[in-house]
């Protein structure tokens, strides 16, 4: 019996040493240290990712509600000065359909408003336009600051992405004006434009991040699309205006503001290969299959020649 009682006994403590594992101190103040720790690194990463969130929220409500006040409540002021004031109390506008307004008002002289918008097709593809370069927009911010906040900024990508902001913009106030005014001349030559932009814009963000490494078709394409932008600008509206001075003021402080950004889209990212390249005590070449090298020209020659027809 006494054999028994103590074979149980040593039964029941080994299963408890099993379930209960001692660790070379109190089970029980190591398993609560141990959970005191988890609870605070989540805590701390819960607030860490809290912070990044309101930082870029903020960053991006900033940069996105500042745009539209630099472009027309500075610049427009300062280029087209004496503008007469309207007088809100004498002012008619008998092309206003009023649908929005509902009951409230009917076509006719509709006195004065801040906005005034027709509900028609063009003002539904305004407002889709608009909905997509701000989430475009507010999610590359988004991007951006997780990255600078990660502290792995590659800065000569950066430094692109910073000098795209303006030729994005200036798409998207081109597309509000075509179908706020019903033009269209240059609608299908601007949209590919945009849309070489877009892609180039992809590829300088994914290269702002340290963690992505150097390649060189990404680099190809991004110098590949601004080659294709500076020929087809270079031989359209760039010379006429500003080589030959045939432009405004404004059209040459656009064209050049236009023509900047494509111009560093091609230095730096090649820049950028040839620093990856010596770093690696490799040569150019190596880094560029020559297939790679050979599209680039196609699309480069091809785009052009498009951009040109359209």
């Amino acid at each position: 019996m006494e054999r028994t009682a103590n074979n149980k006994a040593d039964l029941v403590n080994n299963t408890a040493a099993m379930v209960f594992p001692k660790t070379g101190g109190n089970f029980m103040e190591n398993y609560v240290e141990k959970r005191l720790t988890t609870i605070h690194n989540t805590s701390e990463q819960s607030v860490k990712n809290y912070k990044q969130k309101v930082i870029t929220f903020f960053v991006g409500l900033f940069i996105i509600v500042t745009l539209p006040y630099i472009h027309l409540g500075v610049l427009h002021r300062l280029i087209f000065p004496g503008k007469p004031k309207i007088d809100r109390r004498s002012c008619k506008n008998s092309c206003f359909d009023t649908v929005f307004r509902g009951i409230y008002e009917s076509p006719g002289n509709s006195g004065y408003k801040h906005v005034y918008f027709n509900v028609t097709w063009q003002t539904y593809r305004i407002w889709i336009f608009t909905v997509l370069f701000i989430l475009m927009a507010y999610e590359s911010l988004k991007y951006v600051v997780g990255v600078i906040s990660n502290k792995s900024l590659r800065k000569s990508m950066f430094v692109l992405f910073l000098a795209n902001v303006y030729p994005h913009y200036y798409s998207w106030w081109s597309y509000f004006s075509y179908y706020n005014e019903d033009f269209y001349d240059y609608y299908s030559h601007h949209m590919l434009f945009t849309i070489t932009e877009i892609v180039a814009t992809c590829l300088v963000l994914n290269l702002c991040d340290n963690n992505n490494p150097i390649v060189s078709w990404k680099i190809l394409a991004i110098v590949s699309i601004n080659t294709m932008h500076i020929c087809i600008a270079g031989t359209d509206q760039f010379i006429a205006h500003v080589i030959r001075g045939k432009g405004t003021d404004f059209q040459n402080v656009r064209n050049i503001a236009l023509m900047f950004p494509d111009l560093l889209h091609v230095m730096i990212p090649l820049l950028v290969l040839f620093i990856h390249a010596k770093q690696n005590n490799k040569l150019l070449r190596e880094l560029c299959f020559k297939e790679e090298v050979f599209l680039c020209v196609v699309f480069i020659c091809m785009g052009t020649l498009f951009g040109k027809i359209l």
